[in-house]
């Protein structure tokens, strides 16, 4: 009697954990994005009853950094970004969220550029977008352009 609900027990468990384990399941939005050398990548965010603008490209790939130059409502960044971890990402806070008292209230919105690869052959760089917030964020693009 007791393998039996041994059995089920452990078969009950191995369903609970059938989900998907993606690390993309935490963000409303995640893309990738390959873009060549001086090509930018506009995205139209509507977040929080309010529309805003993330533009970003490369212009130098040397010594395994990456130059970027990222816009986002008007205001200019150019940070360098490494395939390693720690200095492969770059963090955009997109806006300021209102205190409330929810469990991420510490937690401003924001968004993540991560570096992912290069290829020399092509000259392409890989490029993630995640972008997480408590608000439904819709975000609007055509790749490449």
């Amino acid at each position: 009697m007791s393998s039996k609900l041994l059995i089920l027990l452990v078969g009950a468990l191995s369903l609970l954990g059938a989900g998907s384990n993606s690390p993309n399941d935490a963000w409303q939005f995640h893309d990738t994005f390959v873009l060549k050398k001086d090509q930018t990548q506009h995205l139209d965010i509507h977040a929080a009853h309010k529309d805003h603008r993330l533009a970003f490209g490369w212009t130098l790939y040397a010594s395994g950094g990456l130059v970027m130059h990222v816009t986002y409502d008007g205001r200019a960044f150019e940070p360098m970004l490494y395939q390693d971890f720690r200095r492969n990402t770059f963090r955009i806070d997109l806006f300021a969220k209102p205190n409330d008292a929810s469990a991420m209230q510490y937690e401003t919105p924001h968004a993540l550029l991560i570096f992912t690869a290069f290829d020399d052959a092509r000259k392409e760089a890989w490029l993630d977008v995640k972008i997480k917030s408590d608000e439904t964020v819709e975000v609007y693009y055509t790749k490449g352009k």
